[in-house]
């Protein structure tokens, strides 16, 4: 009896530890395209962004203070649009360009040492 209860347990412990995290997961939209907020004057082009080429990368990583499905700009996170604010941590700016977070997209294309970390390879030129 004992050794039934504790098989049955260790499955659904098993099951719990591998299934829910299945269940929670986020289906993440294949390409997006990253704009400057509502209120903030955009000075370069937007940048198109591919989910499904980042994919390896747990999304906890850049959406870490909330849900995946939490923009960046959301109220509370990195909603700064002030175009001098370059350096504080509610800075939309430094979300993605801070050279020394592995969370904003440069500091971890640096860290990686793959992946576009000068303005115009992000950026591309208006025509």
């Amino acid at each position: 009896m004992k050794k039934a209860l504790f098989t049955v347990l260790a499955c659904a412990a098993l099951v719990g530890f591998v299934g829910l995290p299945m269940l929670q997961a986020v289906e993440a939209p294949a390409d997006l395209t990253i704009k400057a907020p509502e209120g903030m004057a955009a000075t370069q082009a937007p940048v198109a962004f591919s989910h499904k080429g980042h994919a390896k990368i747990d999304c906890k990583v850049c959406h870490h203070k909330g849900e995946a499905s939490q923009k960046c700009a959301s109220a509370g996170c990195h909603d700064s649009t002030d175009p001098k604010d370059k350096t504080s941590e509610k800075s939309f700016y430094k979300a993605y360009h801070d050279m020394k977070s592995e969370k904003s997209c440069i500091g971890c294309h640096k860290k990686e040492a793959k992946g576009p970390t000068k303005c115009p390879e992000c950026h591309p030129k208006k025509s």
